[in-house]
């Protein structure tokens, strides 16, 4: 266990004086201020031209900064999966082609233990950036006028704040817990590839073909990580989510989705870096 916190301490060491580390957070910082000011500028142009047409506005007149909020969160998260995915696919394979990984190897830690390192350091980047693009999505939706009321549509109230902050912790919680996944899934894919190409190139490929077959599968694609992550091709918790938060009183997941991403995507990341631990075994490094 000492070996893998040695491994851990230098993986987040050398993520800080990375170049790349640093544009990713900047990236997952602008992403859903974009995306909230953008959709801001659209709805006061739709409103100035139903204004010109005499046509009444419909929608919510109160709460109105829950919906951006959630939706320029959901975009930074959508980010936020694609840079786990690449940074747990380039781990082990940039490294054992650099020779890095033979170095904590021989210095430091197990083979196992150089693997658990790393798949330590998808939770830290994960509550980050799920922070990071939190924090900048609320200073967004402050900025772009949106309050966090009650949402109240036709001075008819739909839901308090407390009920739309308690759906969106529970959606959060799922995401974090699938994005986990996914950063393992990577780890996974490089320490079976040959190279950190071949493994950024593998992993992409697997989430984007899921992506795009996902729905044929039904009800039986949540048994799969990969749909309670924010995905490009989302059906999340945090997707659902935006509608919630639109006043759309059918959204949500259902208890029992939830219940299987609590529950599934950390059994499928535990059981990802436990296979990455036993190729990186078998391997020559």
């Amino acid at each position: 266990m000492s070996g893998a916190l040695l491994v851990l301490r230098a993986e987040f060491m050398r993520m800080l004086a990375s170049r790349a580390a640093w544009v990713g957070a900047v990236m997952i910082l602008a992403v859903p201020a974009l995306r909230i000011w953008a959709a801001s500028f659209a709805e006061r142009a739709k409103a100035i031209e139903a204004m010109g047409s005499g046509q009444s506005l419909t929608g919510l007149s109160e709460g109105t900064g829950w919906a951006m909020l959630v939706s320029g969160w959901r975009a930074g998260l959508m980010l936020a999966t694609a840079l786990l995915l690449v940074q747990g696919a380039r781990s082990i394979a940039g490294d054992r082609e650099t020779g890095v990984l033979r170095l904590a190897v021989t210095r430091s830690a197990s083979r196992a233990g150089a693997v658990a390192g790393r798949a330590l350091l998808g939770p830290i980047l994960t509550v980050g950036m799920v922070a990071l693009a939190g924090v900048a999505a609320y200073l967004a939706t402050s900025v772009a006028g949106g309050d966090f009321g009650d949402l109240v549509q036709d001075d008819y109230p739909i839901f308090s704040a407390d009920e739309v902050l308690i759906e969106l912790r529970r959606a959060l919680v799922v995401c974090s817990l699938g994005l986990m996944a996914v950063h393992a899934f990577g780890l996974l894919v490089s320490s079976l590839a040959r190279g950190p190409v071949l493994a950024l190139a593998g992993s992409l490929a697997t989430l984007l073909v899921w992506d795009v077959f996902k729905d044929d599968f039904g009800a039986a694609s949540w048994w799969v990580f990969a749909s309670h992550a924010p995905t490009f091709a989302d059906g999340s918790a945090m997707f659902e989510m935006v509608k919630f938060a639109g006043g759309y009183s059918d959204a949500g997941l259902p208890p029992a989705v939830h219940n299987m991403g609590l529950v599934l995507a950390p059994v499928e990341a535990l059981a990802f870096v436990l296979l990455a631990a036993l190729a990186v075994r078998r391997r020559p490094i």
